[in-house]
Formats: C-alpha cells, structure tokens, sequence
C-alpha cells in the first residue's frame, strides 16, 4: 500500500547546501605551522593554525617560507616572537587596533607601507568626514581670511564632540584606594580627552603646526601633564633658544610638509610612512 503523503508526487528538489557547509576542505596545516602553534603554545598561550593564516593576510605575520632560518632550519626567534605577541593580543571579539600598525612599521615593506599609508588617511580624514569638511575645504597660505577659515573649521570639528575636562586618572586613583589597591606610578599624561588637547588637535588638524605656536602646544600639555615638570620646561626653553637663533624645532618633524591643511599625507611616498623601529616586548612575555 502506498504510504505517501497526497503530495508526495511532486519532483522531489534536491537541498542546497547551507552557507556553514564548504564545498571544499581547508588545506592542512604544513609541519612549519604545526611547529609554530606548538612554540606559542610552550609560551602558554593559544594560536590556531587559522589564526596564523588570518594574520599572515592581514600582514602582521611573514609568509610562511620566511619563517624558518636557512641554515639550521629551525623557526626564527623574531617569528616566534611576532606570534605570541599577536596570540597575547587576540580576544574574542576585539581587535589588535593601533598594535597591528606597529608591526607593519617594524617590517617596512612595499606591501605593509601601503596598508600604512590607507589606515592613516583613513583616521585623519575620520573627524573630518564626521563634521561634513572636505579637503578642498581647508585653505593653504598664512593671509588673515585663510586662518580665520581654518579657526572656523577647527570649531566645526568640535561640535558635539564629547571633551572630558575631569581628571581621570586621579578619580581613578582615589577610587582605588578607597578600594585598598595600589595602583602604579601616573603616567605623563591624566587625561588624553581633556578639552585643551582637543581644542589644539582640532587647529593642527585643520591648519597644522603653522596655526599653533610652540607656547599654546606647551601649555595645553602642561594641564594635563603629570610626569616631571622640568621635562615641559626643557621643552618650552629649547623652543625659546630655536626661536632667537631662527629656527623652528618642529621642522624635525616628519609632518612637516605632511601635515598643514591635511591634505599633504595623501601625496607623499608610502615608504615615509614607516620608519625601521623594533616593537616592543609584552611584559608578560620572554624577550
């Protein structure tokens, strides 16, 4: 007897797979990588071999074919290094942010220079894209009309920014030690979103170092400033001395003709963007 529903006589469809179904399977990790968990891991900490595939496409990591010495074949201490750093770093759900810049300055290459280069650009132009002000907006040259359009411009930046005039790291000291925790020695620095430094970037943003004299980017640090004060001292007197002899320490800079009017840093060669530097070692890792 036929037990078939009454509507079983349609064309039966064949099921399409669904999108957590591959067609096809994952390559093998090679023993190079097997070897490279295995030392993150002797660190005691975690690395997948996915997780080595995701930051080698991301750049932070060599090619694989880097990673072993030539002579002795065995991983290189610097590899071994770049990975447990970026294994520390990696939480579910968040992102290495401004570290992964670190590694691509530390490798300065073609590849990691031009990646660089978009993140920057893409970060400077951020506040001004959230304020509705183009570049073609920001007017070049020291004449009366061009500063007051910047000064304007620099205001249109801060408007419905949030600026936090408290200090934060001394509530957050006392709460501590109300709490009968001992907290570190400060830093230099209480409060990075105190309302002086974000009136000064918003006119270095808009006008560069041209629009901001030595003295009012001394003083918008110095109020929020908690290191020794002769440090700001020696830095307002060396500014002085440059000034009487003529010349401009901010000239060092490597903003100099990157920076004024903002528009610079989207000409200039991809490989200024990235000077040789180490990063440096978690504390809670071996050197």
């Amino acid at each position: 007897m036929d037990q078939r529903p009454h509507h079983s006589d349609r064309p039966l469809r064949r099921r399409r797979p669904g999108p957590r179904e591959a067609s096809a399977t994952r390559t093998p990790p090679s023993a190079t990588e097997l070897a490279l968990v295995a030392e993150v891991d002797r660190l005691g900490l975690t690395a997948t071999p996915h997780q080595l595939e995701r930051w080698r496409a991301k750049r932070w990591l060599a090619p694989t074919d880097q990673w072993t010495d030539p002579a002795t074949s065995t991983l290189r201490p610097d590899i071994i290094h770049r990975a447990t750093w970026l294994a520390a770093l990696s939480r579910s759900g968040h992102g290495i942010s401004w570290t992964g810049w670190t590694f691509w300055v530390t490798d300065d290459t073609e590849q990691t220079a031009a990646l660089l280069r978009q993140v920057l650009i893409r970060t400077i132009q951020l506040p001004l894209r959230q304020a509705a002000i183009t570049l073609a907006q920001i007017p070049h040259g020291d004449s009366d009309t061009a500063f007051e359009t910047r000064q304007n411009l620099a205001e249109r930046l801060l408007r419905g920014r949030r600026a936090i005039g408290r200090d934060l790291d001394g509530l957050l000291r006392t709460h501590a030690g109300t709490a009968g925790i001992t907290l570190p020695e400060p830093r230099t620095v209480s409060n990075p979103f105190h309302t002086a430094l974000i009136r000064i970037g918003a006119r270095l943003l808009t006008g560069g170092t041209a629009d901001v004299s030595p003295e009012e980017l001394t003083d918008a640090w110095r109020s929020v400033w908690t290191g020794p004060p002769e440090q700001l001292d020696r830095i307002t007197a060396a500014h002085l001395a440059a000034d009487q002899a003529g010349t401009d320490l901010r000239t060092l800079s490597p903003w100099l003709t990157d920076y004024p009017g903002s528009s610079a840093p989207f000409n200039t060669q991809t490989r200024t963007c990235c000077a040789r530097r180490s990063a440096p070692a978690p504390r809670h890792l071996p050197r």
